[in-house]
């Protein structure tokens, strides 16, 4: 089974099986990576925002130490009214401040902190499927594209 096969069943997977009351908790450990990415994920989809990639902190061997995952309102919108854009499209960047982040040792992710606040509106269930981080496209699917 090729990687990208796998990541797409293992968050299907994933997603099928989590409840909707979860919550993260501060001491939750995950075996790698993909584990902890695919979890938050799937939470966010349930609820209902999508998640990208934020802070890596590496130690002087190159070794992933923390990992960061935040809502994708996170930050703000730069500014750049000096530049003609090429494309216009709108701003989801509000601020939200919630996040997660894992202390990383021997390639296991620990929670270190959470926060499940968010200070805009949930995407409706309706258009879930549209959220960029939970779109999930098989090799075959991507090759006709």
């Amino acid at each position: 089974m090729a990687e990208s096969e796998y990541e797409t069943s293992h968050l299907a997977h994933v997603m099928r099986d989590m409840e909707k009351d979860y919550e993260f908790a501060i001491g939750m450990v995950f075996s790698n990576e993909l584990e902890a990415y695919h979890t938050y994920v799937a939470y966010a989809i349930g609820k209902g925002f999508g998640v990208r990639n934020d802070n890596l902190l590496r130690n002087r061997k190159g070794e992933i130490t923390r990992r960061t995952f935040v809502c994708n309102c996170a930050g703000h919108p730069i500014n750049s009214s000096d530049q003609e854009k090429k494309y216009h499209r709108s701003e989801v960047r509000c601020g939200c401040p919630a996040r997660i982040k894992f202390k990383v040792d021997n390639g296991i992710y620990e929670v270190i902190e959470y926060v499940s606040t968010h200070n805009h509106p949930f995407i409706p269930e309706g258009q879930k499927h549209m959220i960029r981080c939970g779109r999930m496209m098989s090799d075959t699917c991507k090759c006709y594209s």
